[in-house]
């Protein structure tokens, strides 16, 4: 339809800030524009410049999809979620779909309905609420955190935003190398990252 406008992060990268919440109506392109002009493209310029990047990018600057319950991070999930991300046009034929193993995302090429063959590793999906079994782990490589669907209208985690900043310093380890993406729809007044962090006047005198 003509008239809309769609989300771009044009504004909001000239910030550089280490943490971004984006919010809106839905639909509007904020998860498109987070996925696929942000954590893929990312992904897809730092192979060009990788011998320029510290050695934990020497694979690339990947990215972790990150839910609040296990339950959302499911593989049919995964790839629902990525299925709008034109892959093929992306990586220029090389492959043409998404891949999801034991929660690690893949670029693949798909062969025929029921076959993929796997390419390059480009992210993780994890649920928040296991971020502890998580903390010895190394995610050096990961240079974004998308945490969708931050305003939720039945429930959230004890203590959540201490949850994410945990999974934050595990990824980043005080490297300054990783930012976070909280992508949502309608504003909840008990969202514990607008009350915990002070945001909620600053929130409710934004104009639209």
């Amino acid at each position: 339809m003509s008239g809309i406008k769609y989300y771009t992060l044009d504004r909001i990268l000239k910030e550089d800030a280490d943490i971004n919440i984006i919010f809106g109506e839905k639909g509007n392109g904020k998860s498109y524009a987070v996925k696929h002009g942000r954590a893929i493209n990312n992904y897809l310029d730092s192979l060009k410049n990788v011998d320029d990047l510290p050695s934990y990018f020497k694979d690339g600057k990947r990215f972790m999809l990150v839910r609040r319950l296990k339950e959302e991070i499911t593989k049919e999930k995964i790839l629902q979620y990525f299925n709008d991300a034109k892959i093929e046009e992306l990586t220029h034929g090389e492959y043409n779909c998404i891949e999801v193993y034991t929660h690690k995302i893949y670029f693949a090429k798909r062969i025929d309905y029921n076959h993929k063959e796997r390419g390059c590793l480009i992210g993780y999906a994890i649920a928040l609420s296991t971020e502890q079994s998580y903390s010895s782990l190394s995610f050096l490589d990961v240079s974004d955190i998308i945490l969708e669907e931050v305003f939720s209208r039945d429930r959230y985690l004890y203590r959540e935003p201490d949850k994410l900043m945990a999974l934050y310093s595990t990824v980043d380890r005080k490297r300054k190398t990783t930012k976070i993406w909280m992508v949502g729809n309608t504003i909840s007044r008990v969202c514990p990252y607008l009350v915990d962090w002070g945001l909620m006047e600053i929130i409710t005198r934004q104009k639209g």
